[in-house]
């Protein structure tokens, strides 16, 4: 009889233990995972949602910042943390997880422990994704600086962080705005624009991270038939934009803290003392818009795209108010002071 009841008892207990293992707690726990198909098309298995990652790229932490998830980065890259005005009482140096997204520092990362690593596809996201995985800690590409693809990009980072309501916010915001513009230049004459960054003969071409934006804008690239970025200067006087934009400056990554107006002057004389350029359409009629690195680059460079799209079209476009997009961009949406000064020439906020 006792081995009867001992019998009874050991099922009992490998019942219940099975019990326990399908409990809804644990059911629960299994759950709490997804499968996100990244900006490459790569599908990753990652907890949901994620709260411990590192980032590598500004564009990507600005994206995630206006999602109401930057509390849940760890760390960041070294150019990103250098803006010292926008994420200093979110980083210390020892946050920092490598120079950029080509140079990470993976012994860096694997201290810190995070769930996943956020990069860009122009990034060592293969490398990373063979030295990192094996410690449990993921890799996902997210290329938010793509201003034509903020549609897939935004959602994206929105289901990562369980952000999805956010996100659709964002995406209407903005997407209200392009179609807007959009409607007002239908069947309207484009305008013809030379793009600048940072250097000297360094423009945008097609399938180039800028391109979208200028044309978002509405203006028609004059080296949208270059397979290179680098063109000849010569080329730009004989191509005779009617309008110039120039972004930042060599050397100098997107900083809140605007350029000073002797900056701004200096970079203006620059490009208007260029031998021959004085013959150029836009320089003869004072037609240059300079934008700063951060403001042309915000929300994915949609926020550039409402400034070039004004500066070309403001009697098509009356009720667009990129001053004021930008002023939102920096309080609603990045929890920051809104400074003015970022283009010259200025924009009203009215």
């Amino acid at each position: 009889m006792k081995k009867f009841y001992f019998l009874i008892f050991l099922m009992l207990s490998v019942y219940s233990v099975g019990r326990v293992s399908e409990s809804p707690q644990s059911r629960a726990t299994v759950e709490k995972t997804q499968v996100i198909t990244d900006s490459l098309g790569r599908q990753v298995l990652i907890p949901y949602p994620l709260t411990k990652v590192v980032i590598a790229n500004g564009y990507n932490l600005e994206l995630i910042n206006a999602l109401g998830a930057i509390n849940n980065v760890i760390g960041v890259d070294y150019i990103t943390f250098g803006d010292r005005d926008a994420y200093g009482k979110f980083f210390s140096e020892d946050r920092i997880i490598g120079q950029s997204s080509n140079e990470l520092n993976y012994e860096k990362i694997i201290e810190l422990s995070p769930q996943a690593l956020i990069i860009t596809g122009n990034g060592a996201w293969e490398d990373a994704s063979q030295k990192l995985e094996p410690f449990g800690i993921k890799v996902i590409v997210v290329n938010a600086y793509y201003t034509g693809q903020f549609k897939d990009n935004w959602p994206l980072v929105g289901k990562i962080f369980g952000k999805e309501n956010q996100a659709r916010e964002l995406i209407n915001y903005f997407d209200k705005k392009l179609v807007y513009i959009q409607n007002c230049l239908k069947d309207f004459p484009k305008k013809t624009l030379y793009y600048e960054y940072k250097r000297i003969a360094n423009t945008t071409v097609p399938g180039d991270y800028f391109h979208n934006m200028v044309v978002l804008a509405g203006a028609q690239n004059i080296f949208d038939d270059a397979l290179s970025v680098e063109i000849d200067p010569e080329a730009v006087i004989i191509r005779n934009p009617e309008y110039i934009v120039r972004v930042g400056e060599a050397n100098v990554n997107g900083r809140i803290v605007p350029p000073t107006a002797e900056e701004f002057a200096r970079r203006k004389n620059e490009i208007i003392s260029r031998p021959g350029w004085d013959e150029i359409s836009a320089v003869k009629n004072d037609r240059i818009l300079l934008l700063s690195h951060y403001v042309q680059g915000a929300a994915s460079k949609l926020v550039g795209s409402m400034y070039i799209a004004k500066y070309l079209y403001p009697e098509r476009l009356p009720e667009l108010r990129p001053e004021e997009i930008f002023k939102t961009w920096l309080e609603k949406y990045q929890k920051m002071p809104y400074l003015k000064g970022h283009t010259v020439p200025a924009f009203s906020l009215d």
